[in-house]
């Protein structure tokens, strides 16, 4: 079980949420945020040692019902930099899966990957989304749309990764 230090809640942000050990994070076999990639997991380290608030959405996630995999990728439209896909159900287990660019600075993908992230909290949050009908409706409710058919983003996860992006170069 996770133990949670108090939480401060700003503009949707969790901020101040972390575990007792920010390891438990990274290395537990019941944390929330996977991935198989040597690659992602140094972006996942970088972002939890240097971004208080990239470590809370991890922390955030692993109290969800969600499980969210991650995966750097060719194959992802031009125009994107990262993007969440809801996965089928198994075992009435909801999984994620966010894939993320492979260009880019290290801090770059790692606010990349918070953005992403943030929108892995509105899913978990929606708990009625078990289908893309129902993950379609959630993102034209709290969503913009952006160029594209079935491509929304949210001022949260902009937020969010504005947020990250500044924590890793303070």
């Amino acid at each position: 079980m996770l133990s949670l230090l108090p939480v401060l809640f700003c503009a949707g942000l969790i901020t101040s949420s972390l575990p007792a050990s920010k390891a438990a994070l990274l290395e537990s076999p019941y944390r929330h945020v996977r991935t198989t990639n040597e690659n992602v997991q140094r972006l996942l380290e970088r972002g939890v040692s240097k971004s208080p608030t990239f470590a809370a959405l991890l922390a955030r996630l692993n109290a969800s019902d969600v499980i969210v995999y991650i995966e750097q990728t060719l194959d992802m439209p031009k125009t994107l930099e990262g993007r969440l896909l809801l996965m089928p159900l198994a075992n009435h287990q909801r999984y994620l899966r966010i894939q993320i660019n492979r260009n880019g600075s290290p801090n770059e993908l790692v606010a990349t990957i918070g953005h992403e992230l943030r929108h892995a909290i509105e899913v978990a949050e929606a708990t009625e989304v078990r289908d893309e009908t129902a993950l379609e409706l959630l993102y034209r409710r709290i969503g913009m749309g952006r160029r594209g058919e079935h491509t929304y983003d949210t001022e949260a996860a902009r937020t969010t990764g504005r947020r990250v992006r500044k924590e890793l170069v303070a």
